[in-house]
């Protein structure tokens, strides 16, 4: 097939341009220049911004690619203007999220479930607060234009090498690094639910040779395995054992005690949702039915985290390590409570 990738400088726009390329694709890329100059040979890289600039580049030849992979569309006017400028491919593959769910207070979250809506925001709006509401949007205007020709991926936490949050990588790190280590004091069965970008790239793939259309969500694990907060914990104890790390402790923190302390759940302790916020009940009880039956299948979860591992520990001042649970702050808490539990 004959692609072209909006983005592909990094995290799942790589993942997707080496898994492409491995699969004897032709690739284009869109991409700025901000975040990589360097690519593979043969990669045609069309330098610019999407908005001011794709209409232009593509003008009179949409119709030389088979598809497009749109990773980086944020906005409806982003892909208002992609979609339209692209409109003589075969298939649009949009890149969503499940945040584009109007809610998460049923299990299991499905594709035709209701989607938040975008009424009274800018088409152009930024705020993280609208995120959801956007994608949302976003898929409407890939549909419009492309109808039995769209495909809708909405993924969940990315996660694995290159990943330029540190959310997931937080656990992993963590332990690496021993010592008293702090954990919400929840059901250890409780599941959680993440892909590995890897994992998400060479499926996504896969649908587009397939010539695949509709709406999927992509999330992990698939294939019957298990993933929960006792899996992980133990994954990154074994991981980090294998590479002379120091002897971890859990401690077991009460939720009520955390939310107390001010500390802000998914932020600053990732991947940690209160069992007690009704909510957000199946914010990690996605369906993969649909997912699974187009062929989506995952790695174990210890090879993910130990290419995380792989790629070291970041240094102090790290951005991915912003706003995360910090180690004096971690210490100040695991000492407030174990005072609180004593008295």
């Amino acid at each position: 097939m004959r692609l072209l990738i909006l983005g592909g400088g990094v995290f799942l726009g790589a993942a997707l341009l080496g898994v492409a390329l491995q699969r004897g694709h032709t690739v284009s890329v869109l991409n700025r220049g901000h975040s990589r100059t360097d690519w593979p040979g043969g990669v045609e890289v069309l330098t610019g911004d999407r908005n001011a600039d794709l209409p232009g580049l593509v003008k009179g030849a949409p119709q030389r690619w088979n598809a497009v992979i749109d990773t980086c569309g944020y906005t409806p006017q982003d892909v208002q203007i992609s979609a339209t400028a692209l409109q003589g491919c075969e298939h649009y593959l949009f890149v969503s999220s499940i945040s584009a769910y109007a809610g998460f207070v049923r299990a299991p979250v499905r594709e035709a479930d209701p989607l938040a809506s975008a009424k009274g925001v800018d088409p152009a709006d930024r705020n993280p607060q609208h995120y959801g509401a956007q994608k949302a949007a976003c898929e409407a205007e890939v549909t419009a234009r492309f109808g039995a020709h769209a495909l809708i991926v909405r993924p969940g936490l990315i996660v694995g090498p290159g990943d330029p949050t540190g959310r997931f990588s937080y656990w992993p790190w963590r332990v690496l690094a021993g010592g008293d280590v702090l954990v919400p004091a929840i059901d250890g069965a409780a599941p959680l639910q993440f892909i590995d970008v890897r994992d998400l790239a060479e499926w996504m793939l896969h649908l587009l040779e397939q010539r695949c259309a509709g709406v999927l969500n992509a999330t992990g694990p698939a294939g019957g395995a298990a993933s929960d907060w006792n899996t992980l914990l133990q994954s990154c104890v074994d991981a980090a054992a294998a590479r002379g790390a120091p002897a971890t402790q859990f401690v077991s923190i009460a939720e009520r005690f955390l939310i107390d302390q001010g500390v802000q759940p998914w932020s600053e302790l990732p991947l940690w949702v209160p069992s007690a916020d009704a909510n957000s009940a199946a914010f990690m009880r996605v369906s993969l039915q649909r997912a699974e039956a187009h062929g989506l299948k995952t790695r174990p979860l210890q090879q993910t985290v130990a290419a995380v591992l792989d790629e070291g520990r970041p240094a102090s001042g790290d951005k991915r390590c912003k706003d995360r649970l910090d180690r004096q702050r971690e210490s100040e808490l695991i000492a407030a409570w174990r005072a609180d539990v004593a008295a």
